[in-house]
């Protein structure tokens, strides 16, 4: 791989993303381009840069771990990358010149512009997926220590889960100068054999979410019948070629490229900005099968919630939920709010307002074809709903979620 990217440098791969008979802008993108999660950070700048008649996008293909430094011969105006250590940070700080950074890590000392994910709401989403799945024993597989970096998943995962009533076990993975990947194998599946069963896990990310999938293989356990493992961020290729393919929270990483690429806009127009980071809310669940089971002991509510989950976008109502299972309307009311925490009317409403967002999120539906499509009625009802449960409309939801997406 990094032969390919010497020869590509040496042919001088340069990408304008947008350029302009006046005088433009120039801009060094320092961000990897081999992961899907980057790629897409990038394709959320070049939609801020389509925006912006005077801007002139530069940039090299990178591997994760290569060193990123602004070729003299650029002359650029402004950068935005991943400041993860002192050195690099440092080296920024000596061009005088505007930089984001869209990592995770804040260096102490640098007072550098950030925009970030929301770990706190994507840990959120992720203990709710699970937990909503009957799962009250979870447990969590963190990132190797950074020295700039502070996980701000690990506590509040826990938090929703012990206030669902729930415990929540711990892996952390020492770094390593020399990592193997058999002993981390190893590790993993000694860990694993010390969770009971069944267990719901959320990996950092998706290459942790694939390595503990193997993990799982190598010690015999079924996924998702006895490990249901979630993803804290969406890798396509990671997710996709694990098996089975691998749940995941879609920060929404094009947004995070437009996001930055604004905020550079504004340091560019000499704007006074805000001290605390950017953080971008993550878009939704991309619920796959290392999920997809319910582990609950009552065989009732597992019965009226397949069902209920199968049916939702028909026209479904919570009497036909009650011709599949032998309970009352009562006493059905009463498992759905001990188990799920609401009602089986309110279940059927959110698993609605779900796939709205996904279709008002990833499609150019008109908002009739999104309505019939997540089962509402008519139009009227979704956006009533949409109010109730978002404090939103549907518009201003696909409004804010669309910023820099392509779709």
């Amino acid at each position: 791989m990094r032969k390919y990217f010497d020869v590509l440098r040496k042919r001088f791969f340069l990408v304008e993303l947008c350029m302009s008979t006046s005088q433009p802008q120039r801009i060094a993108l320092l961000i990897d381009t081999s992961v899907t999660f980057s790629s897409l950070v990038i394709r959320g700048v070049a939609q801020f840069a389509r925006e912006q008649p005077s801007w002139q996008i530069f940039l090299q293909p990178r591997g994760v771990r290569e060193h990123s430094s602004v070729p003299r011969h650029w002359e650029v105006e402004g950068v935005i990358t991943r400041v993860t250590h002192r050195t690099q940070a440092a080296a920024l700080k000596r061009l005088g010149i505007p930089v984001i950074n869209v990592s995770r890590s804040v260096v102490p000392g640098f007072s550098i512009p950030q925009v970030r994910i929301d770990e706190c709401e994507s840990a959120r989403l992720a203990a709710t997926h699970l937990l909503e799945r009957g799962f009250r024993s979870l447990a969590y597989y963190s990132v190797p220590e950074h020295p700039h970096y502070e996980d701000q998943m690990e506590p509040t995962f826990a938090e929703v889960v012990h206030s669902w009533g729930g415990t929540c076990k711990y892996f952390k993975q020492w770094r390593r100068k020399r990592s193997s990947q058999n002993v981390t194998l190893a590790e993993l599946g000694a860990w694993l054999q010390t969770l009971p069963k069944p267990v719901g896990i959320l990996a950092w990310d998706a290459v942790h979410g694939h390595l503990l999938c193997e993990a799982c293989v190598s010690a015999g356990f079924r996924i998702p019948e006895e490990v249901a493992i979630v993803c804290g961020e969406d890798d396509e290729l990671f997710c996709q070629i694990s098996y089975p393919p691998l749940s995941a929270v879609d920060c929404g990483p094009e947004r995070i490229g437009y996001e930055a690429a604004a905020l550079l806009a504004r340091c560019l127009a000499n704007k006074q900005l805000k001290t605390k980071p950017k953080l971008v809310t993550p878009v939704g669940m991309l619920a796959r099968h290392s999920t997809d089971v319910l582990a609950m002991d009552d065989r009732e509510l597992a019965q009226a919630l397949e069902f209920l989950r199968k049916n939702a976008y028909g026209p479904l109502q919570v009497r036909d939920v009650l011709r599949q299972v032998p309970l009352s309307r009562r006493a059905l009311e009463l498992r759905f709010r001990q188990v799920l925490g609401r009602s089986p009317a309110a279940e059927l409403r959110w698993l609605r307002v779900t796939k709205a967002q996904d279709l008002l999120t990833n499609t150019n539906w008109s908002m009739p074809k999104v309505a019939a499509a997540s089962g509402f009625s008519q139009v009227e009802t979704m956006n009533r709903v949409f109010r109730r449960e978002l404090q939103q409309t549907p518009t201003q939801y696909r409004r804010s979620t669309r910023s820099g997406k392509v779709v």
